[in-house]
């Protein structure tokens, strides 16, 4: 395969995968080819795009770009969907909470939450440290945060949640 070919199905497996892929899959996939050029390249394309590459140390994950959030909210009508709901409110648990257990974020909200913890895991939205639970890099990033302590009224609400677990 040649270099334009190569970026062309590193795009179509980035559209496709709707998940992250780990880098060490994408060089097995693509030896022979500088993976770092190839991402870098993909990036310069989608400048101008509704998405782009989101990297951490070890994946790769094609999102929506943050500052189109509130157009996909209002097209997709995520603010009257019962699930988006129950996904945000746990959500804001782990990130004012966090780290924090599953007991506890079932305790705050009187309800299991194993499946929306499972859903966050898959979207790359929290992580799993031993048993405890917290806000991913790639959920700050999206906020446009370097850190939870960053978010509105931290130390207000994660003492209200502290108070509830």
């Amino acid at each position: 395969m040649d270099h334009q070919l190569a970026l062309k199905i590193l795009d179509a497996i980035l559209l496709s995968a709707r998940r992250k892929i780990k880098l060490s899959t994408l060089k097995n996939f693509f030896q022979g080819f500088d993976l770092d050029e190839l991402i870098s390249l993909a990036k310069q394309r989608y400048q101008d795009l509704g998405f782009f590459i989101y990297r951490d140390k070890d994946s790769l994950e094609l999102v929506t770009r943050p500052e189109l959030a509130n157009y996909l909210i209002n097209f997709f009508g995520l603010e009257e969907n019962e699930l988006a709901q129950e996904l945000l409110e746990v959500l804001a648990i782990i990130a004012y909470g966090g780290p924090i257990k599953l007991e506890e974020i079932n305790q705050i909200r009187n309800k299991k939450s194993a499946s929306i913890i499972k859903e966050l895991l898959n979207e790359g939205l929290i992580k799993k440290e031993n048993k405890n639970y917290k806000v991913s890099e790639k959920f700050l990033h999206f906020l446009g945060f370097k850190s939870s302590k960053e978010l509105p009224d931290y130390n207000r609400l994660r003492k209200e949640i502290k108070r509830k677990s």
